[in-house]
């Protein structure tokens, strides 16, 4: 026989009037593994610890640790309640037991695995515990469909957000707050015509965070805007389209139902846009392109057309001012910042290290005091946050003009900060490039390259590319020229 543990439990109430002490079944199991000529592994004891379930029992946890670790292959009880009183619980532990492979005994039911009358028994108790789980989950199935119906919000994780609900309470109350955040983006998708992921990025800017404290991202705009919890509804089965249904709530709704309509109706007509997270290589550009026209950097995005086969992908690159309407320059396809690349380049010399021969140290001295500079930028926006949130309390701007100007400095602040990391990040000496594998020739080895190549070339030999896009009034496409490419020095 494999390695045996005895477990044993009594509680304190249970030891004073019934007086099963811990040593007296302790003894008594030994006995029986010694006539079983079982070898005992471990004794595991719980003092003075109630067997209502499993929680809270360390010896039980390290029992089964001890399990599923295969340090034992047989568990002795003095008796089935000594293990847990829960039948769910004892289900749980003998399945448990079955998947290891390990054999489970208990001395006064005479329960014994190893015997077909001892596994007839656990499959009984089995039958029972399944029937009553069936039981619980048709009760709490018809509960909660007589709860939705009446108008409860059923807030099994957390309220929706711009609502709370408190312990105890059945119909959730307006966080106005946050329900002045949810007025404001169903006003910026159905009014202003910002994009899911635009209106997440300028929350994310403002240090608005989600109910579960995150950041935004499109999806949860688009789960909020599809939300009839905001027009006084509840909803159920809201995964599962087939049986999603809404009914009429009793909570206090926070808009009106025109404008969500709206707002439902333009989530049907948008194509999928997104704007990306963190470049793939084919987006070997995405964080080198700056703005001729405002000096921010360019923002990647990715659109998709469905034609009649398959569907298209095309990537494209755009001012991050002009999402907040402070730059004019237009969005540029992936196609045409190659071609403007590849144009720029033909018109310089062979690629060669710059004449100056800049040091290490010189460098360093240079980012110090572009950070400095920039950390002279952030005190200037914190000074100017101040008096727009000051003219803002004397009434001397409305709401709209302060929201727009915390905007735009929000934008600036997260910008400086980018470039403030920018320029802290060590430079990439695992490159698979070096100074000595550089084609001399770059304009006639640019296109052979790989994507992955050229994003890891510009990594490492590039600062940034100033671009400009420009569209003349009635023309449909625009004009897209590379102005400068600064290049690493080399030290």
């Amino acid at each position: 026989m494999n390695e045996t543990g005895i477990y044993v439990r009594v509680s304190t109430e249970e030891q004073a009037q019934e007086g099963f002490s811990i040593r007296a079944q302790e003894q008594k199991l030994k006995d029986y593994a010694r006539i079983k000529d079982w070898q005992i592994y471990k004794i595991y004891a719980d003092e003075g610890i109630s067997g209502k379930d499993i929680k809270g029992r360390p010896a039980v946890k390290e029992l089964i640790a001890d399990v599923e670790s295969g340090k034992i292959k047989n568990v002795l009880v003095f008796k089935i309640d000594r293990l847990t009183r829960s039948t769910a619980d004892l289900i749980y532990l003998v399945d448990t037991f079955n998947k290891y492979d390990c054999a489970f005994n208990s001395l006064l039911e005479s329960i014994d695995t190893h015997t077909a009358s001892g596994r007839m028994f656990l499959k009984i108790i089995g039958i029972f515990a399944e029937f009553e789980r069936e039981n619980i989950i048709e009760r709490t199935r018809v509960g909660v469909e007589r709860k939705v119906k009446e108008g409860y919000s059923l807030c099994t994780a957390q309220a929706s957000y711009g609502y709370d609900r408190a312990i105890g309470e059945r119909i959730q109350t307006i966080n106005e707050e946050e329900a002045e955040i949810v007025r404001e983006i169903f006003d910026m998708f159905v009014t202003g015509g910002e994009t899911l992921t635009n209106i997440a990025r300028l929350l994310n800017l403002r240090g608005v965070k989600t109910k579960a404290d995150k950041t935004w991202d499109s999806s949860k705009i688009r789960r909020l805007l599809k939300n009839s919890n905001y027009i006084g509804n509840v909803r159920h089965h809201i995964d599962d389209p087939k049986r999603e249904t809404h009914y009429d709530g009793l909570h206090e709704p926070i808009l009106d139902e025109e404008i969500f309509i709206a707002a439902n109706e333009l989530l049907e007509k948008n194509t999928r846009t997104s704007i990306t997270k963190p470049p793939d290589n084919e987006k070997y550009f995405s964080g080198f392109l700056v703005c001729a026209e405002c000096g921010y950097k360019l923002k990647t995005y990715t659109t998709f057309k469905q034609l009649k086969t398959r569907k298209q992908k095309a990537i494209g690159y755009v001012c991050t001012n002009r999402t907040l309407k402070t730059c004019h320059a237009s969005s540029m396809s992936h196609k045409k910042v190659e071609a403007a690349f590849t144009e720029y380049l033909s018109q310089i010399a062979d690629f060669e290290s710059p004449e100056e021969d800049i040091t290490i140290e010189q460098k360093k001295q240079e980012n110090a005091k572009n950070i400095a500079a920039y950390e002279n930028k952030l005190k200037a926006l914190e000074a100017k946050d101040k008096e727009t949130l000051e003219l803002y309390v004397s009434n001397e701007l409305s709401f709209d003009e302060y929201r727009a100007m915390r905007t735009k400095i929000e934008a600036d602040r997260a910008f400086i900060n980018a470039e403030i990391e920018r320029i802290k990040l060590p430079s990439d000496n695992e490159s698979d490039f070096t100074k000595d594998d550089i084609i001399l020739n770059l304009r006639e080895n640019w296109e052979l390259l790989t994507d992955s190549e050229k994003r890891t070339f510009l990594r490492n030999f590039v600062e940034r590319i100033v671009i400009e896009s420009t569209k003349d009034e009635g023309c449909y496409f625009g004009e897209v020229r590379v102005l400068e490419v600064k290049f690493t020095p080399f030290s």
